[in-house]
């Protein structure tokens, strides 16, 4: 059966990996609409990238821009690991620049589609929570069609932006707290299974000139995994792949439901996330494992799919 989702991004070398991965199948996701968040890079950027992936795999999925800033602190973005316009590697022609935006309010358009949706839609979330969290709070009768959220962020581990925090909910953590305290159905995709959900080095180097979805992830790809080698991960981890591959397949990954609460406190916990024992649901089904050659294969056989789709 379709999925029908929604989708949120801050594109981002991850994000453009998990957007190629989505449109490979287009039998099991329909893709409703798409908006982008201050996060891997500023709003103008990350949106400039999601309009030239769109015109690269030749979709009219509509699209919006939403919030530049987190909820109450500063944005702190990511370009030292994507790049300084948030997308290191591949260049578009400026006929990508051209690729249509629906509306300039996020929220709103995805208020929209959601309370216009005669069956209830899927949030996919690999940014911070910005949008989802003001979606949320500004139209609370949206929760009603909203069958699950599948968000990528936060750990139960180690952080990779401090110790505690992992970077989504690092950069809002007000928004994070909200969302997964909305009770709503939530996959939760954090470090504990993202860090190996991705490629090898010899894996990405067979992805060049295969054909052109292959050659874009080669290009995306090798510089995104040269700044992780620095962080010490031994293959790329394309951490908001996990969400969609969940979506493909949920039997690659395992977890457990918790109640969930992110620490909003100024210091160095900010952006923890912490189990609330004293939750009235669990409603946060956690991934802790997951079986990487299947989560790595998927995505090649994803985009040996879009090649042939677009040569």
């Amino acid at each position: 059966m379709t999925q029908n989702i929604l989708f949120d991004c801050d594109p981002g070398s991850d994000d453009a990996i998990a957007i190629l991965e989505t449109f490979a199948h287009p039998e099991a996701i329909k893709v409703l609409g798409m908006t982008t968040v201050g996060g891997n890079g500023i709003l103008k950027n990350v949106t400039r990238n999601l309009q030239h992936l769109l015109w690269f795999l030749k979709q009219e999925t509509p699209m919006a821009p939403g919030q530049a800033e987190p909820i109450i602190k500063n944005l702190k973005n990511a370009t030292e690991i994507h790049g300084e316009n948030g997308l290191a590697g591949p260049t578009f022609p400026e006929e990508a620049d051209q690729y249509p935006i629906a509306s300039n309010n996020g929220v709103t358009f995805l208020h929209q589609i959601i309370s216009q949706s005669e069956t209830p839609v899927t949030i996919v979330a690999t940014a911070p929570l910005t949008n989802i969290a003001l979606l949320l709070k500004v139209f609370p009768e949206d929760r009603q069609n909203i069958e699950k959220l599948v968000i990528m962020g936060g750990t139960l581990s180690a952080g990779n932006v401090t110790p505690a925090a992992e970077f989504n909910f690092y950069v809002d953590p007000d928004a994070a707290d909200i969302v997964l305290r909305a009770g709503i159905p939530t996959v939760l995709c954090g470090l504990d299974i993202t860090n190996n959900t991705g490629l090898s080095a010899d894996q990405i180097k067979s992805l060049e000139n295969r054909g052109p979805a292959s050659h874009l992830a080669y290009e995306i790809l090798m510089p995104y995994f040269q700044a992780e080698q620095g962080e010490g991960l031994k293959r790329a981890a394309i951490h908001d792949l996990a969400t969609i591959t969940y979506l493909l397949d949920p039997t690659v990954y395992q977890g457990h439901q918790y109640g969930l609460k992110i620490n909003n406190t100024w210091g160095e916990l900010r952006g923890k996330v912490e189990i609330d024992d004293k939750a009235s649901q669990k409603n946060v089904l956690v991934l802790d494992q997951v079986d990487i050659e299947r989560a790595s294969q998927l995505l090649l056989d994803s985009l040996a799919i879009l090649d042939k789709q677009l040569q």
